[in-house]
């Protein structure tokens, strides 16, 4: 029961977290703020104006003062924009990057967050008793509690990490109805990235099918993606043939963003696993001119080039 727990969870990370809170869909050079396509010190002071509450050109360029990503524009973000002045190293999740920013926006927190939840739910076989109340790895609970075929989860400031994937933390409820040979995932959960502070809120239910050979196959959706909780949907996904096997590691299938808040300057992405490989993917984008990006995913580090 507990493989539905993980699949579940991966998948709500994949997709709440790889398409984010994001705004605007002009292109843009996080830091910018006077949008000239640099970054230079008369950034960082526009920013931290903007931080103080003065006159900035910050007010037509929101999402390049915003670099941290948390939604508000703060005097961390200018000491950040100072810094990548000088050539020293920043953390970027500006919102809405445009061009190939917001592919990047996807996969920095698609890759990470399925690979941290499939590896931070407790594997439990079909039929075994689940557990009532577990400590999370790095603090709070995951309750358990089960009624035949019914298992709800629930999570209370339970925080999870992994080196070089980071640390968040979930609240909320996963609900399981383990029919066989076809059941559902309901999602009512809430994850915080703990190094910024963002919160991303997502709601629906997925069809699951049990394999034989371990695991399970997920299908549709949609699940409802939102930048804070009960807010507008940003993006809805939807899930074909997505395999997971009984390590919890996925084997093949695909995941389908659609932009339907015109967030970012594409219409879908899809990440597509192909068959045994589970160390890439591929990520093909549609964007809003209806013209195509091709790019090849590393499932251990994240990074993404262009398919050749």
């Amino acid at each position: 029961m507990r493989v539905w727990q993980r699949t579940a969870l991966a998948l709500v990370c994949a997709g709440v977290w790889g398409l984010g809170t994001a705004s605007g869909a002009s292109a843009q050079v996080c830091g910018d703020a006077d949008g000239n396509g640099s970054v230079n010190v008369t950034d960082g002071v526009q920013v931290l104006r903007a931080a103080a509450g003065l006159t900035s050109t910050c007010t037509q360029n929101a999402n390049n003062c915003n670099v941290d990503g948390t939604g508000e524009i703060s005097v961390t973000d200018g000491v950040n924009v100072l810094r990548k002045a000088a050539s020293l190293t920043i953390t970027e999740n500006c919102p809405g990057g445009g061009g190939d920013d917001d592919v990047e926006e996807i996969t920095d927190r698609v890759v990470p967050f399925l690979k941290l939840g499939l590896d931070s739910i407790p594997n439990v076989s079909l039929g075994a008793v689940a557990a009532d109340i577990e400590d999370c790895e790095d603090g709070g609970t995951r309750d358990t509690e089960q009624n035949g075929d019914n298992i709800t989860v629930t999570f209370n400031a339970c925080k999870v990490s992994e080196p070089g994937l980071g640390a968040f933390q979930l609240d909320g409820v996963i609900e399981l109805d383990l029919g066989f040979p076809s059941g559902t995932v309901s999602f009512e959960l809430t994850v915080t990235d703990l190094s910024n502070g963002r919160l991303v809120d997502f709601d629906g239910t997925l069809t699951g099918t049990v394999r034989l050979s371990g695991g399970f196959v997920l299908d549709g959706g949609p699940l409802a993606v939102r930048d804070s909780e009960g807010g507008p949907v940003v993006f809805t996904l939807t899930f074909d043939d997505l395999t997971v096997n009984g390590d919890g590691d996925v084997e093949s299938g695909s995941v389908q963003a659609e932009d339907t808040s015109d967030s970012f300057d594409l219409k879908t992405a899809e990440i597509e696993v192909e068959d045994g490989n589970d160390t890439a993917a591929e990520l093909r984008v549609v964007r809003d001119d209806d013209s195509e990006d091709l790019f090849l995913i590393n499932l251990e580090t994240g990074g993404i080039t262009p398919a050749t």
